[in-house]
């Protein structure tokens, strides 16, 4: 079984944009390549004094939403991932703990 990555971008022009980002033989690792570039997404845009929903509000706009799918199952996002609920949560604890 295979499990791809793919990545949205929403904010390009004329229409969004989906780019492969790899595949994986487990959903571990595709979680963990998914989780990574959210972070560094986030940390990137991070500026002291920002408050969590203004950093996610930069990730729903300009960020690579990923979505991870398993080749025989035909799912669009397997269960126990969901990039935004993740987005949130590192969003929070980023700009709690660098304030």
């Amino acid at each position: 079984m295979t499990f791809f990555i793919e990545g949205v971008s929403k904010h390009l022009e004329p229409e969004p944009q989906v780019r492969r980002i790899g595949e994986y033989k487990t959903v571990e690792e595709a979680v963990a390549v998914a989780e990574k570039a959210i972070e560094q997404f986030l940390r990137g845009e991070f500026k002291r004094g920002m408050t969590a929903k203004r950093l996610y509000s930069l990730y729903e706009e300009r960020g690579e939403h990923m979505f991870i799918f398993q080749d025989e199952a035909r799912t669009f996002n397997v269960p126990g991932f969901d990039h935004a609920d993740y987005a949130r949560t590192r969003a929070a604890e980023i700009c709690g703990r660098m304030k």
